[in-house]
């Protein structure tokens, strides 16, 4: 079966959008199955195999991710979703909107759709179904991406945010602090 997994809130997380998105898209991939978790939703006559698991253990979640293939997450409100860099630490390609989608480099490492496009998912998730080739490429950038963020680097990267626009707002008053002196955490 060519699995997709739903993580979080239905209506937050845009639940409705896969929904049909799978029905537009089980008329070409015969064995799509969607697993959801996290919530318990009445899931009747919709054309294809669907699987509510509620709230799970987060430490059950790693044995689920391994036998799914895509990640969905065509969030309409989230920040950066956990659930997509863990989907994507698991070798899933992920599917996703605008912010959950900052985490990869669209095209290569997952795709990123349009908030509320129930066809453009179903578009992704025929292609990543028929071409298992580009799937296998693109879960395998997704899982070295994820493995690159790690708290280490997320705290550099902080850093030299920090140290952009305090430079940049010392730039703009005329002025220079030593500030890596007064803050030894921004030392490089």
């Amino acid at each position: 079966p060519f699995r997709v997994l739903f993580v979080g809130d239905p209506v937050r997380k845009g639940l409705i959008y896969l929904l049909e998105a799978c029905e537009m898209a089980a008329k070409s991939i015969k064995d799509l199955e969607l697993w959801i978790v996290g919530a318990d939703v009445n899931l009747e006559n919709h054309g294809f195999l669907a699987k509510t698991f509620g709230m799970v253990p987060h430490a059950e979640m790693p044995g689920i991710m391994r036998q799914c293939h895509i990640i969905a997450c065509p969030t309409l409100e989230d920040g950066i979703a956990c659930s997509v860099q863990e989907g994507m630490a698991s070798g899933l390609v992920p599917i996703a909107t605008e912010d959950p989608a900052e985490v990869f480099e669209d095209g290569v490492s997952g795709i990123k759709v349009p908030y509320k496009d129930s066809g453009a998912i179903a578009q992704a998730l025929i292609m990543l179904a028929r071409d298992s080739s580009i799937r296998r490429h693109m879960a395998k950038a997704a899982r070295a991406l994820a493995e690159k963020q790690t708290w280490e680097n997320f705290k550099n990267d902080f850093k030299e945010i920090v140290r952009r626009v305090l430079d940049s707002k010392l730039r703009m008053l005329g002025t220079k602090l030593p500030y890596e002196s007064e803050m030894p955490w921004l030392k490089r």
